[in-house]
């Protein structure tokens, strides 16, 4: 397969990732189009897309909400707060031996043997806890998930 060449649009889009929180195709065509205003949109879904398939990025997909990229493409985990949609990168990964059992408990269940894994936690941020302890009247809570 010929390897693509290293656009300059591609080299924007890279840039907006580094600098940005998780963002969607949407929040990424924002920043870059500040600086090259004729960039489309289509443009950089296509190149989230392209990096995404060579592994030069994440693609992060969460039920219900647009897809979220990450530059860092090393082993680690996301949480996601249900009430803000805010994304965190964990320190850490799991333990090699969980992963190990994990993957182990899963091919002994299905047969399927696990060649890649995706996972997230969901929960509510350390914001939002504080807001929504003090709007209790406004029916939110610590346990509210959107």
């Amino acid at each position: 397969m010929p390897r693509q060449r290293n656009s300059m649009q591609k080299q924007m889009i890279g840039q907006a990732l580094a600098v940005s929180d998780h963002p969607t195709a949407a929040e990424v065509y924002e920043q870059v189009r500040r600086e090259y205003p004729r960039i489309s949109l289509g443009t950089v879904y296509r190149n989230l897309a392209s990096m995404a398939d060579d592994g030069e990025i994440l693609r992060l997909s969460f039920a219900g909400e647009p897809d979220r990229f990450d530059p860092k493409t090393h082993d680690h985990l996301h949480v996601i707060c249900r009430v803000c949609g805010r994304i965190f990168d964990t320190d850490g990964s799991l333990p090699p031996k969980l992963v190990a059992q994990l993957d182990r408990a899963i091919e002994q269940s299905t047969g399927v043997a696990v060649l890649e894994r995706t996972m997230y936690f969901a929960g509510v941020c350390q914001s939002c806890k504080g807001y929504a302890g003090s709007n209790k009247e406004s029916g939110l809570t610590g346990n509210t998930a959107r």
